[in-house]
């Protein structure tokens, strides 16, 4: 169980490594969730990439979607054993994941199509989430 979100209110959720320099953001402003990776080695957290979870609006006007506005949405941020990989999970479902070994972001979304550090691009992967356990994805 992680925090509770409800879509459309803002909410951020962080999450730092404990034994390596990495962390993550999740933050939905009211219009838009973006999950950010962090490097932490340089004194100050840099965010080294982002890429977009959802617009709310999008999810209002399509009430199949599969997050729904009116019933509240668990949110956890999980890391791999050797906290080199974490994953976004809304209702235990991966969304996103940073690989800082392999410097590389995958989101649903795919979007953005690409960053400076993702330059392979963010289509999602199955095999980027192949740390969770088996139930959750």
């Amino acid at each position: 169980m992680g925090q509770v979100l409800h879509l459309g209110v803002p909410t951020v959720v962080e999450s730092a490594a404990s034994r390596t320099p990495f962390a993550a953001i999740f933050e939905d402003d009211g219009k838009v969730a973006s999950f950010y990776g962090l490097d932490t080695r340089l004194g100050s957290p840099e965010v080294v990439d982002s890429v977009h979870v959802y617009h709310v609006s999008s999810i209002l006007d399509h009430p199949t979607a599969e997050l729904d506005v009116h019933v509240p949405c668990d949110v956890e941020l999980v890391w791999s054993h050797d906290e080199q990989r974490v994953a976004l999970l809304l209702n235990r479902r991966p969304h996103a994941v940073f690989d800082f070994a392999a410097k590389r972001a995958y989101c649903r979304s795919n979007f953005p199509p690409g960053s400076r550090w993702s330059a392979q691009g963010h289509a999602w992967d199955e095999r980027a989430v192949d740390f969770l356990d088996d139930d959750l994805h």
